[in-house]
């Protein structure tokens, strides 16, 4: 940091000496003015120098000092940004810098604390489970063993929804981009999702218009999206009611929506349905519920995608998640934004 402060001070001096020169000249000023004028200019030049050098120098040894402890992961540190020159544009930077670092500490040890938390509950079920059998208070019988493989199968799943989270998040999640017909997926995805629908009492309906443009998009993890949506849809629609999924084009983007004649999400809660491990419901638990990253997967999945993914909901009549992903053509017609329990309206 020295050599900054020398080599202004050695040009303020350099000025200094100039001015004292220039003095000697004269110009044609009396000799008393010169005498006075030109060394006080010189005096004036080097102090002014030396203070910028020293202000320069100071600064900078704040920034330095600010990076020493950012090594040492002290992430709350910001540096104060003075004027509008070359070292507050870097003290700026610094600052965008130790924010984004801190919000990416935090989210780590969010979601360290996060799985810790959710992976506490199966592991707790199987050891239970196992302590019982070995002191012999359960027979180790086919309906004990299924509660096992229940157990393992929570873990694998949660397991599962992490790695695909936390690859997709920081986009390392690996895409075999291939032509995508959405509908036809859209029409795989309900027949296989029926017998649970019917199960529940529930109505699984599909409207499409036809001539969908194709899509470029991993099918696969298309297909964990609309899983995904029509899962969350299947566990908190009641008997008797009704899932629609709608599929159209709006010029050169598909969209896909998914709406359910639920109990709807709170205004509270809205804001909130796609952060990780979010649940609505409280009191679905661990047991009853997913993994409560369903929905913070597809939101990555289809960021992936170029697209995008919203909800609306109208508390008490049902919710209604709309997909929107860009296409390889542009296509004619199609189907305005779904409401929550409603039909389609053809334009």
């Amino acid at each position: 940091m020295a050599i900054y402060f020398i080599i202004v001070a050695f040009a303020s001096l350099g000025v200094a000496l100039s001015l004292t020169s220039l003095g000697r000249m004269g110009f044609g000023l009396p000799p008393t003015h010169m005498r006075m004028l030109f060394p006080g200019l010189a005096i004036m030049a080097a102090a002014f120098g030396i203070g910028t050098a020293s202000m320069i120098v100071r600064r900078l040894g704040r920034l330095e000092d600010a990076v020493e402890r950012l090594d040492l992961r002290d992430l709350s540190l910001r540096v104060p940004v003075e004027g509008d020159d070359e070292v507050a544009a870097l003290a700026r930077s610094f600052n965008r810098m130790a924010d984004r670092l801190e919000r990416e500490e935090k989210a780590r040890r969010q979601l360290l604390a996060d799985v810790a938390h959710e992976l506490r509950h199966p592991l707790a079920v199987l050891k239970g489970r196992l302590d019982m059998m070995q002191d012999g208070v359960e027979p180790l019988n086919p309906e004990q063993v299924l509660h096992l493989q229940d157990a393992v199968i929570a873990l694998t799943r949660l397991v599962d929804d992490v790695r695909d989270l936390s690859l997709a998040e920081v986009d390392r999640l690996s895409l075999n981009m291939a032509p995508v017909d959405l509908g036809h997926l859209a029409t795989d995805v309900l027949d296989s999702m029926s017998p649970a629908a019917m199960d529940r009492g529930i109505t699984l309906a599909l409207d499409t218009k036809p001539g969908l443009p194709t899509l470029t998009g991993d099918e696969g993890r298309l297909r964990q999206v609309l899983v995904n949506l029509l899962s969350n849809a299947l566990h908190y629609t009641p008997g008797g009611g009704r899932i629609t999924v709608r599929v159209w084009a709006e010029g050169a983007r598909v969209r896909m929506a998914v709406a359910d004649t639920g109990p709807g999400i709170s205004p509270d809660d809205l804001p909130h349905v796609f952060d990780r491990f979010y649940r609505t419901d409280k009191a679905r638990n661990r047991s009853t519920g997913g993994t409560g990253l369903g929905l913070a997967i597809v939101r990555s999945l289809i960021a992936l995608h170029g697209g995008t993914v919203e909800v609306r909901s109208v508390f008490g009549q049902g919710t209604c998640f709309t997909v929107t992903l860009p296409a390889r053509s542009i296509s004619n017609g199609g189907w305005s934004a779904c409401r929550p329990g409603s039909e389609p309206d053809p334009r």
